[in-house]
């Protein structure tokens, strides 16, 4: 029952469902829907005016029928019922968007009419139209110009209008500077003097043919010439590459493109033909004797036992040797010996004092007139000995001992025979000596059966035994065979045998050495445990320089003595004088509290005074101001002078005038007599503590002050 109240329902609220009155029969489709997405209809007429979808009745229980009704400007496709938009024509290039509105492909536009979808090309197409995208078509009777796409030109009657312009009518008309060559059919440049040998290759421009170059002759007009490469020397260029010789020159080895060279009847030898029927010889050779055409090599320095084969070089002649480049000596097979020289081919002759060897024909040997006894022949008239010999004479040789032989006669080489009562010494053989029966203790055998005691022994008898003895008494030493020998650590005073003296390696410095490497220092000087050496003392110590010996003080580069009763202090010294001001360092003046330097001065110091004086006065010292002095006025007050000070005035002008000169003087006596000891200042050269200048003040004689070394 629920079922057909609700289909009940639905069906009178649906008027729609008379569709026959509506003025188009829709085709309608099922679908499931529910009442909710029903819409409603006009209820003043039986359909609706909306387009779209509507549901107009019932089919079954929930399922109702869809109808589509189109919008104005679509229209329905009958294959499936769908609106699509209306377009007049969009063309190939596009799609219809909306009623009347296309929607172009790329390389289309729709600019012009929205409705229509022309192509589009980038550059304009002059006498044609825009068939697609960038691509145009000429009109009729049009073609394109060249390798143009875009610009069409009218087509000519003729096959070729290059260098011209299409007339309308098909004719081509020739421009400027060509004329029309009716054989060619075609326009060609105009070259109204056109030159032999050349093109015409635009208007009054000529190129010549290949092989041919143009200039300009005195005429000015321009001429195309043969090229010749070698520029044909000794000729002229008649065609590319072809050269015609002058009388007595031919081609240059027959050939017409080369240049040509002189011809000589006959051909020159060792020689270059210069000019015709003219040789010029080769650098080493001269021309021969009576011929004009032959040149023969040349050797300056000649060739002794040769000819000259080539400039400056000789052949040997048969039989002989090249020595140098120039002389040939003869030639013997085999070699002749060091003693002989080979002086014609194949003949060997012995040197000067020399004589062939027996059987031999090349060897040589030097010859002695007397024979050498102990030993040969080694050169003409002298004899060498043989190995152990020595020579007494030219022609005699006795035994010889490396050494010489004591007591003993050299026997044979190396080997010595002892006299009676000798014999050969242990371990030396060139020796000999005294043989005693009784050995000698400090003492050495002298000759035979007698000893002789050794310096610092003496016999004892009467045992006879040697026993020390020294003559002095030995100090730091000790007494060994006659001599005193020093002790370790000394070693014996120079001048003397008894006496040693302590050594200390290095030496003392500034001291004595009192014990083996051990020092004792001098008065005034102490010891710095350092190397042996002892450095002077100055009490008290030197300030701003050295101590240079005991008590005696050198100072510092920049610094002098100025106390003589303080000789330890050394004080800076300042070329200009300080003026309210201490001079603490060399050439620097340092003003005094209170004080500042003036501008234009690095030595003269002015008070400071921290508030101006008042008018009046000035700053006489350190925050202290002082007033002026001022004249007093005339006792009428009137300001003018009175009698008692204009007569102090003319007083005070006299003191002036006499005192200004002595001011002057002094002043350049000080100057000078400052020039004066700047000139004996010393320099005292040191490595460690630079320069010391010396006081410029004059001292006692007895209280001069000692400069270093």
């Amino acid at each position: 029952m629920l079922r057909l109240l609700i289909i009940g329902l639905i069906s009178s609220l649906l008027i729609c469902l008379q569709i026959d009155a509506c003025t188009e029969r829709i085709p309608t489709m099922k679908m499931k829907v529910s009442l909710i997405t029903m819409r409603k209809h006009n209820s003043s007429s039986n359909c609706t005016t909306d387009c779209g979808q509507l549901v107009v009745r019932p089919i079954k229980e929930t399922y109702m029928s869809i109808e589509d009704v189109c919008c104005e400007g679509y229209e329905r496709k009958e294959e499936n019922g769908v609106c699509l938009p209306k377009c007049h024509d969009c063309g190939v290039g596009g799609k219809c968007l909306s009623p009347e509105v296309c929607l172009c492909d790329a390389g289309y536009s729709n600019r012009d009419n929205r409705s229509v979808c022309a192509p589009v090309c980038s550059e304009p197409c002059v006498n044609g139209n825009c068939i697609a995208p960038d691509v145009c078509q000429c009109a009729n009777n049009y073609r394109f110009l060249n390798n143009s796409l875009s610009v069409c030109l009218p087509i000519c009657k003729s096959s070729d209008c290059t260098n011209g312009i299409c007339q309308e009518d098909g004719s081509c008309l020739c421009r400027r500077g060509y004329r029309r060559n009716e054989t060619l059919d075609k326009c060609v440049p105009n070259c109204p003097n056109l030159s032999e040998h050349s093109d015409c290759i635009a208007p009054n421009e000529q190129r010549c043919h290949d092989g041919y170059e143009g200039h300009w002759d005195q005429e000015q007009n321009y001429r195309c010439e043969p090229i010749c490469s070698s520029g044909c020397p000794n000729g002229r260029c008649l065609e590319p590459e072809h050269c015609a010789c002058n009388v007595g020159f031919g081609h240059v080895g027959n050939h017409i493109e080369a240049g040509c060279e002189p011809i000589c009847q006959p051909a020159c030898i060792n020689g270059t033909c210069a000019a015709p029927n003219h040789c010029l010889c080769q650098p080493g050779h001269v021309p021969t004797n009576g011929s004009q055409h032959i040149c023969t090599p040349s050797c300056r320095q000649g060739c002794e036992n040769g000819v000259c084969s080539a400039p400056g070089e000789c052949a040997c002649n048969e039989g002989y040797k090249k020595l140098t480049p120039h002389r040939c000596t003869p030639s013997c097979e085999p070699q002749c010996g060091v003693n002989a020289r080979c002086t014609a081919p194949n003949i060997c002759s012995c040197h000067e004092g020399f004589v062939m060897a027996n059987g031999s024909s090349i060897h040589c040997e030097p010859h002695c007139s007397k024979q050498c006894y102990n030993g040969i022949c080694s050169n003409p008239e002298v004899c060498s000995c043989l190995s152990g010999y020595e020579a007494i004479s030219p022609y005699y040789c006795v035994a010889k001992c490396s050494h010489s032989c004591v007591f003993g006669t050299c026997a044979a080489p190396n080997v010595c025979r002892c006299f009676n009562g000798y014999r050969p010494r242990a371990h030396d053989p060139y020796v000999c000596e005294p043989i005693c029966s009784e050995p000698c203790n400090h003492g050495r055998c002298i000759a035979p059966e007698i000893c002789e005691c050794e310096p610092g022994y003496a016999k004892r008898w009467p045992s006879g035994s040697c026993e020390p003895h020294c003559t002095q008494k030995c100090i730091n030493s000790r007494c060994d065979g006659g001599r005193c020998r020093c002790y370790e650590g000394y070693r014996l005073r120079d001048g003397s045998t008894s006496i040693c003296d302590p050594v200390c390696s290095p030496s003392c410095i500034n001291g004595e050495c009192v014990e083996p490497n051990s020092c004792k220092c001098w008065p005034g000087y102490e010891d710095t445990k350092l190397f042996y050496e002892c450095t002077p003392v100055c009490r008290p110590s030197c300030q701003n320089g050295r101590c240079k010996a005991p008590g005696r003080c050198v100072c510092n580069e920049g610094y002098m003595l100025y106390n003589t009763s303080a000789l330890h202090l050394c004080h800076a010294a300042c070329q200009e004088r300080c003026i309210n001001a201490e001079c603490l360092r060399p050439n620097e003046c340092v003003c005094m509290p209170g004080y500042s330097f003036i501008s234009i001065s690095s030595s003269e110091c002015s008070p400071d005074c921290s508030e101006p004086c008042e008018k009046g006065s000035y700053c006489a010292a350190p925050e202290t101001c002082k007033r002026l002095t001022y004249r007093a006025l005339s006792s009428d007050g009137t300001g003018g002078f009175s009698k008692w000070s204009k007569l102090g005035l003319t007083a005070l002008l006299c003191v002036l005038l006499v005192m200004l000169p002595v001011i002057l003087t002094r002043e350049y006596l000080q100057r000078r007599q400052s020039r004066k000891d700047k000139q004996r200042v010393h320099l005292i050269e040191n490595p460690s503590y630079g320069v010391c200048v010396a006081n410029t003040e004059e001292l006692p004689a007895d209280q001069q002050i000692e400069l270093g070394d």
